[in-house]
């Protein structure tokens, strides 16, 4: 249960990169430009190694020298950001059991090798909805890839209502996930 929290914490954590110009942003899942394109895949290759507790597709994709924070939030009480390392999500834990987590409506910036997707997303856990929030990527460009250099992520419980696209169909990643199929 603690490397759901803290993966799917981490999964969800993004910094703000500074971006004078972005290059585009999307109210849809649909990417507008193949750089957007590889950005999201990235974020959704993250996604699916963090959720299906895949180390080795995780240290392809992120950047272990990172700090992610996570702040949980009720109505009425925001509880403290927390820092966690990204070297964290490596971390085995024996008693991890698969989750998703699926975003919608990202918008992605980028200025040179940075980027920023911002997203709504939600937790589920053995077909149960956990928590839903908004997830915000940090991107580097490095050796001719993108990688999560940090994540930003609010875990709101009560918040799934107001933050749920109308169809799941809007979500993404669609397919790839070990702990139910994606519906």
């Amino acid at each position: 249960m603690k490397r759901l929290l803290v993966t799917s914490a981490l999964a969800s954590m993004l910094c703000a990169c500074a971006t004078a110009t972005p290059t585009g942003s999307t109210a849809s899942t649909a990417a507008k430009s193949p750089q957007e394109a590889e950005i999201l895949a990235t974020v959704d290759t993250f996604l699916l190694a963090i959720g299906n507790h895949d180390d080795e597709a995780l240290e392809e994709v992120l950047i272990t020298e990172g700090v992610s924070w996570i702040q949980t939030i009720k109505p009425g009480e925001e509880g403290k950001v927390q820092p966690y390392t990204n070297e964290g999500m490596l971390e085995p834990d024996p008693d991890a059991d698969p989750f998703i987590e699926r975003y919608w409506n990202p918008t992605v910036t980028v200025r040179g090798g940075l980027a920023q997707v911002w997203a709504p997303y939600e937790l589920r856990d053995n077909g149960e909805q956990v928590h839903c929030g908004i997830d915000a990527f940090d991107l580097v460009h490095l050796d001719g890839a993108w990688r999560v250099a940090s994540i930003l992520s609010t875990m709101e419980p009560d918040a799934c209502a107001k933050l749920m696209p109308p169809s799941p169909a809007a979500m993404r990643p669609r397919d790839g996930w070990k702990e139910t199929r994606n519906e």
